[in-house]
């Protein structure tokens, strides 16, 4: 693994300062850009030592403050427990694999062409079953089950509203889609995710699910 030296950017009254200048969304995506860069270097041969997991933390600690959005937040949370006890074993080491996976979007064995959709903002646990009568489900990325009509269609047979826009206060649910682009950062999948988050945290009672999860609940 390269060797990255950490140092807090700070202004001219030695105050730190944000890790990007320009606006904020622009902020979160080089962020995510760079962090996703080292997850992808971590990820190299498939495993995550000690060292690199304590890299990984440190970065993390000092750089998240900087962006108090998702995913940041979600991953601060993961690392300062992880971390608490000062020490990262060998199950806490794979949970950062896990971690990382989901930022980049993939596991280190997919495919070009289709990555693996993050898991870093599933609800937990998990809601279950998955109720369908009279609730709102709003969709996201591409579904192993078919087009977004056809997971429409299959949610609203079971009494439910499917629909394709970005998730509101009215949503139950916010699916999504096994696979997604290797840059769901930047795209309506990462907007829709963020926006199902917010809503989350200010208490609006969505669930965000995985198509595997809603797949399962439809048995």
């Amino acid at each position: 693994m390269r060797t990255y030296n950490l140092v807090t950017p700070k202004d001219g009254d030695g105050q730190p300062i944000r890790l990007f200048k320009a606006n904020l969304e622009n902020n979160v995506s080089k962020a995510i850009d760079q962090l996703s860069g080292i997850c992808a270097g971590i990820l190299a041969d498939g495993e995550v030592n000690v060292q690199e997991a304590k890299f990984f933390g440190e970065w993390v600690r000092k750089y998240a403050p900087y962006e108090p959005v998702w995913p940041f937040t979600e991953i601060l949370a993961r690392v300062e427990r992880i971390f608490s006890d000062g020490n990262c074993d060998d199950e806490e080491r794979k949970e950062l694999k896990t971690v990382m996976e989901g930022l980049c979007g993939h596991g280190c064995d997919a495919a070009a062409t289709e990555t693996y959709s993050t898991t870093l903002p599933l609800t937990s646990p998990l809601p279950d079953p998955i109720a369908f009568p009279q609730k709102n489900f709003a969709i996201t990325g591409k579904f192993a089950f078919g087009t977004r009509r056809k997971v429409m269609e299959a949610i609203e047979s079971r009494g439910g509203v499917g629909i394709d826009s970005p998730p509101t206060r009215d949503s139950h649910y916010l699916v999504i889609g096994v696979f997604v682009s290797r840059d769901w950062a930047h795209t309506n999948y990462g907007r829709k995710i963020e926006r199902a988050v917010e809503l989350r945290e200010s208490g609006s009672g969505i669930a965000i699910v995985s198509e595997e999860h809603w797949k399962r609940c439809m048995a």
